[in-house]
């Protein structure tokens, strides 16, 4: 699952970061990113909480945010999702959320109870108003 936020207008953001080297610029542009998904984390939590999805803990503790390998200067991506894998055998602790995108799109026997989806479309703005506030702290650092 993917979603896109383009920060358009901002043009003193946007001459500011072209004005860095592109080492600093990517470590910028992560950063701001990672602040973004953090927000989206956090309410993709609260509605799994909500409604009522967990019983053991696994899944809400799972939500995660994966930084992906940045080919480029002017984007920096990240995907949320739960992480998990197969249960080793004979494990004991068999707590893994493998289960997640059962209840995130459902099944032939159970309706959707999606908390990822949700949580990007409510925090959009919230994540650029995020994204924003980390990109100007982090260019007045840098100017410093």
């Amino acid at each position: 699952m993917a979603a896109s936020f383009k920060i358009s207008g901002g043009v003193e953001l946007t001459r500011a970061l072209e004005a860095l080297n592109e080492k600093v610029k990517k470590k910028i542009l992560r950063s701001a990113v990672v602040a973004g998904a953090a927000v989206v984390k956090k309410r993709a939590k609260q509605i799994a909480k909500s409604k009522g999805i967990e019983d053991t803990g696994a899944l809400i503790r799972n939500i995660a945010a994966k930084v992906e390998r940045q080919r480029s200067d002017t984007y920096a991506q990240i995907n949320i999702g739960v992480r998990h894998g197969k249960p080793k055998k004979g494990a004991k602790n068999q707590d893994d959320p493998f289960y997640w995108h059962m209840h995130e799109f459902g099944t032939s026997k159970m309706a959707a109870r999606p908390f990822i989806r949700p949580a990007f479309e409510e925090t959009q703005q919230e994540v650029i108003d995020t994204m924003v506030a980390r990109i100007k702290k982090k260019l007045e650092q840098t100017n410093a």
